[in-house]
């Protein structure tokens, strides 16, 4: 690899995607459900074309931006949301093991990302704005539409039968959502409100 002046040489020549993230979770098929392995391999894609940190023909340095990002905290949020916060400190370790000699700077970063998860601290803070809650729900997939209202700026999310409006204010997520659906009577429906009332 190329020198850059100002930044510590890396000659990491193991992949951090292919060879310690993807192999990580491979180790761990049987104890965590394959949808949430394919997730974590998507976001983890995703970020390696954001910050294009690859041996192969990126930036593995790039990789300790990664773990300073906005990105990392969501796939922080996702493990702890679906509990295996444990296998990010898995791919963490053998990050810091592996690149220890080679790639200095990134060991360091992962083990201080490390020291972060066992604390219970969110690496990455950021203000709850309308931009963030876009990035965020397009992080995890879904389509959303920013829509101009009566001078305020909404985004709309729809699902199969189910749409959510929502803006951002006072530090809070304001939302409505329409369901679509049919009932056989009007007892049905008064049944069916009383229900979303209770959410």
């Amino acid at each position: 690899m190329g020198c850059f002046p100002g930044l510590s040489v890396c000659s990491a020549r193991r992949d951090f995607l292919r060879q310690i993230v993807n192999k990580v979770i491979s180790e761990s098929s049987g104890r965590i459900s394959v949808s949430v392995m394919d997730d974590l391999k998507v976001k983890f894609a995703r970020a390696e074309d954001k910050f294009g940190f690859s041996v192969f023909g990126g930036d593995p340095r790039r990789v300790a931006d990664f773990l300073s990002s906005e990105d990392w905290a969501d796939i922080v949020e996702y493990a702890r949301n679906v509990n295996v916060l444990w296998l990010l400190e898995a791919i963490l370790r053998r990050l810091a093991e592996e690149y220890r000699d080679e790639c200095s700077v990134v060991a360091d970063k992962a083990l201080e990302a490390l020291d972060s998860l066992g604390k219970g601290q969110v690496v990455v803070g950021e203000e709850l704005t309308l931009d963030s809650v876009v990035r965020r729900l397009k992080f995890y997939g879904f389509k959303v539409n920013v829509v101009k209202e009566d001078g305020r700026e909404y985004v709309e999310v729809e699902q199969p039968l189910l749409k959510v409006k929502l803006y951002v204010s006072d530090g809070r997520i304001n939302y409505v959502m329409c369901k679509e659906g049919k009932v056989p009577t009007v007892d049905a429906l008064i049944a069916l409100m009383g229900k979303v009332r209770e959410l």
